[in-house]
């Protein structure tokens, strides 16, 4: 196949101002991974846009396995109720406790 680029697991990005930590949730344009290590900004690190990540989440909610999950950028958590504005990350591979701070996230972004 000659127009294959590469899986797609992880994409390579320059870390934004301020650089990044290994493992905290980063939104580029429209795609939303964890990032892979930590950097300065201008390096270029790996963007993982698949697997399954504890990541934090809104602590006084409750989470079913396979919840629709969606980045709130306001308070910098995913969460399971969608205000119609938030960007899609994947599912609830695990339930969650309400309350908790973490949940088990499968990513799988839509590009809803």
């Amino acid at each position: 196949m000659q127009n294959y680029i590469q899986r797609g697991d992880a994409i390579y990005v320059p870390a934004p101002a301020g650089g990044v930590v290994s493992s905290q949730p980063l939104v580029v344009g429209k795609i939303f991974g964890v990032v892979s290590e930590t950097v300065s900004a201008g390096t270029v690190f790996a963007l993982w846009r698949k697997g399954v990540y504890s990541l934090p989440k809104t602590n006084a909610q409750a989470w079913a396995q396979g919840d629709a999950l969606y980045w709130d950028a306001a308070n910098s958590v995913v969460t399971n109720v969608n205000s119609g504005s938030l960007l899609p990350v994947g599912w609830a591979s695990d339930a969650a406790a309400n309350p908790s701070s973490v949940g088990n996230v499968l990513l799988g972004q839509s590009a809803s």
